[in-house]
């Protein structure tokens, strides 16, 4: 890959997460890959922008602003509910552009039909919250207890997890490319639904770590994911000629 030939890898972040978590990945790519970051509302940049009222109309949105990065070879990423956003962005890629990421890349997420989040009424009262967030992961005692960190992150991770509480998915749809997974070997993530998913068979690495592994493994996650789009990249050139 060169500088100039970029490769777009869009990253689809988990509930509650945005642009500001993610951002450090751009640094953990060499020069061949783009990281280009989904935008969620309610937070950072999109604050004041409401909530889809489902996770597909989310989906559209999301495609519309980044339908540049996927006209032409592009992989996606997505972390736990990211994963679910990210197949649904797929399938809009493949249904309108009929251009189907080069790769899909799925961390700490059960297959999409068994990705709904079931304890949505816990949702409803701030210890119920706070315990689901505790299930979790990913936050300490500490940040649950911080008055200014829950009145901001709260509503945004109630609205996230909402989303996923609703989902249902109501028109299965194969992609057309390889699907890697990564998960953590503490994580009580299922993954074995993704193999229908892909008539490619479904590649998984285990890395050291929970649910949120990707805050310790990202050197040998990045490393993984380039290598893959690199080789994939390759023989795309190569059949092409």
């Amino acid at each position: 890959m060169s500088v100039v030939d970029k490769l777009p890898l869009v990253c689809f972040p988990h509930a509650g997460a945005g642009m500001l978590y993610y951002s450090k990945w751009k640094f953990a790519f060499g020069d061949g890959i783009d990281v280009r970051i989904a935008r969620y509302p309610l937070r950072e940049q999109r604050t004041t922008t409401p909530m889809p009222a489902s996770l597909p109309l989310l989906a559209r949105d999301i495609f519309t602003e980044l339908v540049d990065s996927f006209r032409g070879t592009y992989a996606i990423w997505g972390h736990s509910m990211g994963s679910v956003i990210g197949y649904e962005v797929a399938k809009l890629c493949q249904e309108r552009l009929g251009n189907p990421p080069l790769v899909f890349f799925s961390s700490g997420s059960a297959a999409p039909s068994d990705s709904r989040f079931k304890a949505v009424s816990e949702l409803d009262t701030p210890e119920g919250l706070k315990q689901v967030l505790r299930d979790y992961g990913g936050l300490s005692e500490e940040n649950l207890a911080d008055r200014d960190f829950m009145s901001y992150f709260a509503p945004i991770i109630a609205a996230d997890l909402r989303l996923l509480g609703g989902y249902e998915e109501s028109a299965f749809e194969q992609l057309r490319c390889p699907v890697v997974l990564m998960q953590g070997r503490d994580d009580r993530v299922v993954t074995d639904g993704w193999q229908r998913y892909t008539e490619h068979r479904v590649e998984s690495t285990e890395f050291d770590g929970g649910h949120f592994f990707v805050e310790e493994r990202r050197p040998e996650m990045a490393a993984l994911m380039e290598s893959k789009i690199q080789l994939l990249w390759q023989r795309k050139a190569t059949s092409a000629r």
